[in-house]
């Protein structure tokens, strides 16, 4: 994903959980609020009760991967933070099924 399109800073991950609207399904939970920026920011939380830096990591890149697919469709001038739930495993047509939906079910993709 490029770095345009990346939350990076501390305080923009705070300002989401603090102002954000949330959506969700069996994986994962996706918030997001508006924002100032003209490119749509996009974060990912992946917590240590998800495992070892192994795990966390291949989600990590797996989400990375399927939102940068789709980031050309996705509207202008939000901040999204996607955090996955505790589950068994994640492949990756899963994952890209989610970030798909959870999108759509926010409004924004078009």
């Amino acid at each position: 994903m490029q770095s345009i399109y990346r939350l990076k800073k501390n305080y923009q991950y705070n300002y989401v959980y603090k102002h954000s609207e949330s959506v969700s399904d069996g994986n994962f939970i996706m918030l997001y609020c508006s924002a100032r920026s003209n490119p749509t920011k996009v974060g990912f939380s992946v917590s240590k009760k998800f495992g070892k830096a192994v795990y966390r990591n291949r989600i990590r890149r797996q989400m990375k991967a399927a939102v940068s697919a789709v980031m050309p469709n996705v509207a202008a001038g939000y901040n999204v933070v996607f955090i996955p739930r505790k589950h068994c495993e994640y492949d990756f047509a899963t994952v890209d099924k989610s970030v798909v939906y959870l999108l759509k079910k926010a409004g924004l993709l078009s």
